[in-house]
Parts: C-alpha cells; structure tokens; sequence
C-alpha cells in the first residue's frame, strides 16, 4: 500500500513538473514569436510624410476670397479662419484618452468607432444611424486652434490605395443593397459614374462595373472625392497638420498593441478588428482594369503610396 502511495506520488509530481515544463516552453516560444515582430519606428514615418510634403506637397486649395487684394481685413481673417478649420475638420477628439484621430472611412473606421464611443462625451441628441457619425455627434468638430494648442497624441491609420478603393466599390457601389446607404450612393454617385460610361442613365440602371467606377475616379476632381475613396494623405491634411503616429491597416492588430504603449493608453482598450480586406478578393477587380489606367490611378494616389511605403505591385 505505501509502495503504491508512492508511485501515484511519483506519478503526479511527473505530470506537474511535465505541465509547468510545458507552460514555460510556451511562453518562450511565443516570446520568441512576439520578439520576432518589428517595433514601429514611429519617427521615421512622420520623417518620411514630411519628406514628400516637401517635394510633391499635397495642398488644401486657396479660397478664392483669399486671392482679392482688395479684402478688408476682418472679412480676410474670416475666411481665414473657415480654410483653417477645414483642415481639421476630419479630426475626432479623444479628450478622456488624450487622443486626436483623423477619422478615415475604409481604414478600420467602424472599429475604432466602437472602441472610442464609451470615452466620448454624452449628448441628448438622437443616436445617428450609423456609428461613425455618431462619433462626430459627440465629439463634434475642432477648430485649427485648438488642434494646434493641444498635446494630445495625433494619429492616423493608412492603407493600401487600391485596397481602400476596391474595399469601398465592393461596399458602398457594387450592390445598392449591401449596406445601409446603398440608395444614397447610387443616386449621388453610381448615376454619375453610369452616365459617364454608357451616357444615359435611370433608377433601374444595373449597378456601375468597377471598370466603370475606376473611369469616374480618373475624370474627378480629387478635391471632390468622396469620403471613401479620397487619398488619406489629403483627407488628414497630411502637409499641413502634424501627427505624432502613424499605423499601418496591414499591421494594424500588432501596431496597436505597440501604439498603446507608446502613448500610455490602458491595456485593456482591445481593437476589435480583423483585416477582412485579407480574402484575396480586392485584388481581382484590379484584373478587370488596363495597364494604363492602372499608372494613371497610380499617380492620382502617388502620395499615398510614397507618404507610407506602399507600391502599385504590392500584394494586398
């Protein structure tokens, strides 16, 4: 009996030593792993925005009004002050986590969305009908001055220019009813885009081809791009307001991870994110586009792709 005492000991001390040596394996190797990955060097991609603001800067057009050398001064500083506060107005204040976003559509926006509302102030309005904008119901909209005399930490999420395009063809254009604006994009844009293309248009026009919606982008004024498919170096006013991060859709689950700690924010703020662009699907509608359009749409987002590292041929 003592015998048979001892060997269930011996028999269960094995197994814990076994277990414990099976934990401290696992931890080395997904240390290993975690080692493995590249910090962000966080400086050298604001140093590398700035470099191409410097040689092919991206500029929010002068007011026309600015241009009169006969404006009197006050009516000059007024419309100063609206083409300042239009630089800033795609900017989302944090102030409960000392944080400014420019708010990108296409780029992890409905996630980050749903993280930031709970620190976002209350307000009695009607809940807006999707989450983006009521982001921007509560936290409103900042003047230049007040983004320049902050000390938040400022940052933006870029991606893939042909991966955001296809994304929001595949969302917002390719099927009216796919989401919850679908009738609004085909009466603002899709009617535009099949006019172009087949000259006559009407409610039942079949849905505009990508080919299509790649013709209309090119025959645009990219000041007048949609939300959507603007270039993020434009819409966040890259060459005129300074960020202090900058993180990449592609990276973006071990990014965030390295951008909380940079900026201290707490460890239990998750993204709730995965890249569903990963599937293999957005490059196939690129297939359908010729060589020449492609350079064309290349250089229409060239600061895009210079501004953060990405090229035509990437896999995305």
């Amino acid at each position: 009996m003592r015998l048979f005492r001892k060997c269930k000991l011996y028999v269960f001390l094995l197994l814990f030593y076994g277990f414990l040596a099976s934990i401290f394996l696992l931890h080395g190797q997904l240390y290993t792993q975690n080692d493995n990955y590249e910090v962000p060097d966080w400086d050298e991609r604001v140093r590398k925005v700035g470099s191409v603001c410097n040689n092919t800067p991206v500029l929010l057009p002068s007011p026309p009004q600015l241009q009169q050398t006969d404006l009197p001064q006050p009516l000059k500083k007024h419309f100063l002050n609206l083409f300042g506060n239009d630089l800033v107005l795609n900017i989302a204040r944090i102030p409960a986590l000392n944080l400014d976003w420019c708010l990108v559509p296409k780029v992890a926006s409905t996630s980050l969305s749903k993280l930031f509302l709970p620190y976002l102030p209350e307000t009695e309005e009607i809940p807006a009908p999707f989450i983006q904008k009521e982001v921007w119901q509560k936290a409103g909209h900042l003047t230049l001055e007040q983004f320049n005399s902050g000390q938040n930490s400022r940052f933006l999420i870029s991606r893939h220019p042909f991966a955001r395009i296809s994304s929001a063809y595949r969302n917002k254009l390719e099927d009216r009813t796919r989401s919850h604006d679908g009738n609004y994009f085909f009466n603002t844009y899709s009617k535009q885009i099949i006019k172009l293309s087949r000259g006559t248009v009407s409610d039942d026009s079949p849905e505009p081809s990508f080919p299509e919606f790649i013709k209309f982008i090119l025959n645009s004024e990219i000041y007048d791009d949609d939300e959507h498919w603007q270039p993020v170096s434009l819409r966040c006013r890259l060459c005129q307001l300074e960020f202090t991060h900058i993180l990449r859709y592609e990276e973006l689950s071990t990014d965030w991870e390295y951008f909380k700690q940079d900026v201290s924010l707490p460890p239990s703020l998750l993204l709730p994110w995965e890249n569903k662009g990963k599937l293999g699907a957005l490059p196939e509608y690129f297939k359908q586009i010729s060589r020449e359009d492609l350079e064309k749409l290349g250089k229409r987002y060239e600061s895009d792709f210079l501004m953060f590292g990405y090229r035509m041929e990437d896999d995305f």
